[in-house]
């Protein structure tokens, strides 16, 4: 291009000299002017050419930095490099930046840098010299624009026509093509638009969000385009009064200058609280999104990655959603799922920009939906798939009690059953169950089998409300039988297969069941059981017996609420008789909804299950999750270590107790290797022992997830899937549950830090102990928190310790002593497996300690050296007056020690001594 004397080029690059001559503030403005009306008549190549200029010549000078630095070094020797400092950092800044701070002294000069970034955008990837520029401008423009000054207004018919022009052209995520599509997407009592102002860019908008007032999270976007005109995408405006969920949509960069500038947490929480004080009974904030680079990483990973190539292949030459069902279509949505969870750039964020966006503004990645899109931009992009990314909402306050997120989400069902039947509706042919002997069983055949069962109990006499009572072998059958309970409205009553038969008297004459299931082999033993009022059937693990006899399946469905029971299960009972806790559906859904959440446990994963399913962890969480999700899980009757490792080449999540893993650390071929295809682990049930967390990490690279949980209120708190997994606490409390520490003797709620009751309260908690209204009530306080027993405290980031069960403190000479504290020093010591510390009657303390050690396998142990070992570490009143080393702890089925048999074993040991 030849340029003219005085052409814009010229007098830009002389006013850009002009601006560095060190003129005072007031002359910068007019020349600052001048400048940008220069730029803004320069074409693409004189464009190049002054943005090559400000890389070439407006860069560090290395000279100037090397005698900064020099001087720094010296200064620092003689303890005076402050404002050394403070030169070494002007002399490291471009020279550029500062002359893009003068720029911005003429009016409305951060727009005019705006979209001279946007420029430079534009060239960068012809240009890539370029991005040093792109570089300080970003970084200008970030600190610049002080999300604080934000303004919002909805965008209505009476907007100015300058902005519903900006957004009718800025739209790209669904773009427009006329004026009456964006009056489709403001006028409707349905529908919000939202613009974001900022006084740098006057009556300019940054970003639109685009909302849509639905009742149920959104799955496909051509309803929220669409038209209310009675056709069959959207058949009506939805009166505001019934939605019960906003659906961002849609969220556009209105000035592509801003690109990488970050507001999103902040306009986002705008858009939420002005939503939720204008629609209060609006409480779930999701969004409906693309995922813009999926296509393209997945013809990428082909090249690496075999399976992947194999779903490339079948997937590349597809046109529409309908050529991909059948077994492509679980492949697809695994591989977006890892996508969007699993891989990240060189920063360790998300490799997907709208993932990034979300994920990195407080989002949780929640639920992907399959041919939500039909247009041929997301065809390319995603093959269809779309994206809900959850919110939090508006918390009401919380008067001493720590809370975590806010209720939690629908997810589109109200009951277990409910969410299975839909999956197992859909697509019956998807895997539920893998069997030991290499077989499988689907959600069909599930289902198909639960309908005979109900048919059958129906038969019996069950009706809604009446009590199941189950003691059978695990199996699918047992899982089936569960769901058909809970088809007919009845309430299911696992029992221990261990449980004897005067155990089992009491259960049946405390819960009054209909039915009582059990295995064949004992129908004898229970036979006198039998009346008019309880019908005996059977049910082998092997799934034969008088329960399917039935050949018809029963498909009609008993309506419930969330407040209607659904399961009754027993506590321990380790001290007094056991009580029976009533758990609502309500209690199941909210509860699974929030681990599938915090876990991301999809329809992707494939769980292995090795727990009983007569507890709430094997059937509440681990069973309840795989329903919900649709996912599937290998099925083993208890837990082999063996066969476990040979399961984690296709699996990808396992729930167990500490014991799961204690075991696989013994085994030599759990290695990083083999769990390469794990992404969860999860502990819960019983303490894990810090070594043992220490020790799997450094074996396999996996951090063990430690939850919390209990038969009244399923699970409470759990260490967060996406941050640090803290060792001796079980994490957070999960979104809607409230958890606040208490004074044992006042009820007084403690400061961070200090060891009190713990206390629940959310839509988890159960509904009261089986006719026991009075043991329920003093559970309960006022404000209806459940006094779970537990000793804990709660640290300054709200992460939980549990210290230990408050009918294991010990008492001794008035001092209260935890033996948490004390178990915790004795199991680090030399030689050591494990320890158990109980108090036990003193003739002078009330109570004393007593500590039982377990030794390593091989290893002697000297019980009073090893507490002499700890001894500079306790108090002297908790220092153990007693040792025992013994093979083995007692332990419940679920791996928790009974210290109530140790308490007994031991109680004589100071009878008649004096200290």
């Amino acid at each position: 291009m030849v340029q003219h004397p005085h052409g814009p080029l010229e007098r830009l690059l002389a006013d850009c000299q002009d601006l560095m001559s060190g003129s005072g503030e007031a002359a910068l403005a007019p020349v600052a002017a001048r400048a940008l009306e220069a730029y803004a008549e320069l074409d693409d190549a004189a464009r190049l050419t002054f943005f090559t200029a400000l890389v070439e010549h407006y860069d560090v000078d290395p000279d100037r930095v090397r005698e900064a630095y020099q001087r720094w070094e010296t200064a620092s020797a003689d303890g005076t490099a402050a404002e050394e400092t403070s030169r070494l950092f002007d002399v490291v800044e471009p020279a550029r930046q500062q002359l893009l701070r003068r720029m911005n002294y003429a009016p409305l000069g951060t727009l005019g840098l705006v979209r001279m970034r946007a420029d430079v955008r534009t060239l960068l990837r012809r240009h890539p010299q370029l991005r040093p520029l792109d570089h300080d401008l970003h970084h200008l423009l970030s600190s610049w624009f002080n999300r604080g000054f934000l303004r919002m207004v909805e965008v209505e018919t009476g907007s100015p026509e300058q902005v519903q022009a900006h957004l009718l052209h800025y739209e790209r995520v669904h773009p427009m093509v006329s004026r009456e599509e964006l009056r489709r997407r403001i006028d409707p009592a349905d529908r919000r638009v939202y613009a974001f102002f900022h006084p740098a860019t006057g009556d300019v908008p940054l970003v639109f969000v685009e909302v849509a007032l639905v009742a149920g999270a959104p799955d496909r976007i051509e309803p929220l385009l669409a038209a209310a005109d009675g056709g069959t995408a959207r058949t009506a405006v939805l009166d505001p009064a019934a939605a019960d969920t906003a659906a961002l949509y849609s969220i556009n960069n209105a000035l592509d200058g801003l690109a990488g500038v970050h507001f999103g947490a902040h306009l986002i929480k705008q858009v939420v609280e002005q939503i939720s004080s204008e629609l209060p009974h609006v409480r779930h904030f999701v969004t409906l999104s693309p995922i813009p680079g999926f296509r393209r990483w997945l013809e990428d990973q082909a090249g690496r990655d075999h399976e992947l190539a194999t779903l490339w292949e079948a997937v590349r030459e597809a046109a529409r959603p309908a050529a991909l069902d059948g077994d492509v279509r679980p492949a697809l949505l695994a591989a977006v799922e890892r996508y969007l969870t699993v891989e990240v750039n060189d920063a360790g964020r998300p490799v997907d920009p709208v993932a990034r966006f979300h994920l990195g503004n407080g989002a949780t990645a929640w639920r992907l939906n399959w041919a939500a899109n039909h247009s041929s931009a997301a065809w390319e992009q995603s093959f269809g798939v779309m994206i809900n990314y959850r919110y939090p909402g508006v918390s009401a306050p919380q008067h001493d009690a720590l809370e975590r997120g806010n209720s939690t989400m629908n997810q589109d069902f109200t009951s277990i059953y409910e969410a299975f039947v839909q999956h197992a509706s859909q697509d019956p042919e998807r895997v539920l169950f893998h069997l030991e002997d290499g077989s499988t069983r689907s959600y069909g055949d599930t289902l198909s089998t639960a309908r005979r069962i109900a048919s059958q109990l129906a038969a019996d006499g069950v009706l809604r409300g009446d009590r199941v009572a189950v003691q059978v072998e695990k199996s699918p059958e047992a899982v089936a039988l569960y769901l058909a309970t809970l088809q007919l409205g009845a309430v299911f009553l696992p029992l221990n297969t261990a449980y004897t038969g005067s155990e089992i008297d009491y259960f049946v004459g405390d819960a009054e069941p209909r039915v009582f299931v059990c295995s064949p082999g004992a129908a004898d033993d229970h036979a006198h059981r039998a009346s008019e009022a309880l019908t005996l059937e059977t049910l082998s693990a092997d799934g034969a017996g008088s329960l399917l006899d039935a050949a018809e399946e029963r498909t009609e469905t008993a309506t419930v609420g969330p407040d209607d029971l659904a399961s009754i299960l027993y506590t321990s009972g380790t001290t007094g008789r056991s009580k029976g806790a009533m758990l609502t559906h309500g209690n199941l859904a909210s509860n699974c909804a929030a681990l599938l959440d915090e876990w991301r446990y999809t329809s992707a994963d494939r769980l292995i299950h090795a727990l009983p399913i007569f507890h709430i962890h094997g059937l509440f969480v681990a069973a309840n999750m795989t329903l919900v999700a649709g996912a599937s899980m290998d099925f083993l009757t208890k837990f082999d270590a063996e066969k476990i490792l040979n399961r984690f080449e296709h699996a990808t999540v396992l729930m167990g107790v500490p014991t799961f893993y204690t075991r696989l650390l013994a085994n030599e071929r759990l290695t990083a290797e083999a769990c390469s295809s794990m992404r969860l682990f999860v502990s819960g049930s019983a303490p894990l022992l810090a070594s043992d967390h220490e020790a799997f990490a450094e074996r396999t690279g996996h951090a063990i997830l430690e939850r919390y949980g209990m038969t009244e209120t399923g699970m409470n708190a759990s260490n967060p899937y996406s941050g640090d997994r803290k060792p001796g606490t079980v994490g957070l409390p999960l979104p809607g549950v409230e958890l606040r520490v208490t004074d044992r003797e006042t009820g007084q709620t403690l400061p961070d830090g200090e060891v009190g009751l713990l206390e629940v309260r959310g839509p988890n908690v159960f509904a009261g102990y089986w006719r026991m209204p009075e043991k329920t009530a003093a559970e309960f306080r006022e404000d209806g928190f459940f006094i779970t027993g537990d000793m804990a405290r709660i640290d300054s980031s709200g992460y939980v310790s549990i210290v230990g069960r408050d009918k294991d403190l010990i008492i001794s000479g008035g001092f209260n002593v935890y033996p948490k504290e004390i178990e915790v020093l004795l199991d680090a010591c030399d030689g050591v497996l494990e320890s158990a510390v109980v108090g036990v009657p003193h003739p002078d303390f009330g109570e004393t300690v007593v500590a039982v050690l377990v030794p390593q396998p091989g290893q002697e142990l000297d019980g009073e050296a090893i507490v002499a070992s700890i001894s500079g570490d306790l108090a002297r009143f908790k220092q153990p007056r007693a040792v025992r080393v013994v093979d083995a702890l007692p332990r419940n089925v679920m791996g928790k020690v009974q210290k109530a048999q140790l308490r007994a074993t031991y109680a004589e040991l100071f009878t008649g001594v004096s200290a």
